[in-house]
């Protein structure tokens, strides 16, 4: 099970911005959970995320620990957007917070629909990992650097009870390279959701 930690409260539907995820990354991690994200007209519970810090982070594209022209959003201000491109296909969707090193962003893994979604996204589950969520709701590379808030909202939602929360290693990781990081329990998931995008 999660650490209890300090949790943001605000009313379902409220907007959430900078304020949100100017606290520790691994906060803000667990705090996703079951927050609403919505671009367009298009909204999903967020069910499964993961953390990447910095130079400490052997898995991470802040690794090196100079931002590049790609990854700039892992070092700027928290509550930017990062997305990327992997395998020359899928985006990959991140939201920057503050690491204890500096440099972090939250990758959305998977989410359940809410509005705005075709029946086939739910019978096939097509927001089921990180490449299908950003594929059916629209985003790609365009809306990398934008301050959540700027076409990509984030809402207040339903708070997730800390029993229903668990840890578990990160996804698909190599580890000859990833080493001991392969095995960092900073994948959040809620444990009894069906939308996870694995167990």
């Amino acid at each position: 099970m999660a650490d209890s930690m300090s949790r943001w409260s605000g009313e379902r539907g409220e907007s959430l911005g900078r304020a949100f995820f100017a606290r520790d990354i691994h906060q803000v991690a667990r705090d996703l959970l079951g927050r609403e994200i919505w671009f367009g007209n298009r909204g999903a519970r967020l069910v499964e995320v993961e953390v990447y810090e910095g130079a400490n982070d052997a898995a991470s594209h802040a690794r090196s620990g100079r931002p590049t022209g790609r990854t700039w959003p892992m070092f700027a201000e928290p509550g930017r957007v990062y997305v990327y491109r992997i395998y020359g296909m899928h985006r990959c969707l991140n939201l920057r917070a503050p690491s204890g090193v500096g440099a972090g962003a939250i990758l959305v893994r998977a989410a359940q629909p809410l509005s705005g979604f075709e029946p086939e996204v739910h019978r096939r589950r097509r927001l089921s990992g990180p490449g299908l969520l950003c594929k059916t709701m629209g985003i790609d590379e365009r809306l990398s650097g934008a301050w959540v808030g700027q076409g990509l909202v984030l809402r207040e939602g339903e708070p997730v009870a800390e029993e229903r929360v668990v840890t578990r290693p990160r996804v698909g990781l190599n580890e000859a390279r990833c080493q001991e990081a392969t095995h960092w329990p900073w994948r959040y998931i809620i444990e009894d959701s069906p939308w996870i995008s694995r167990r």
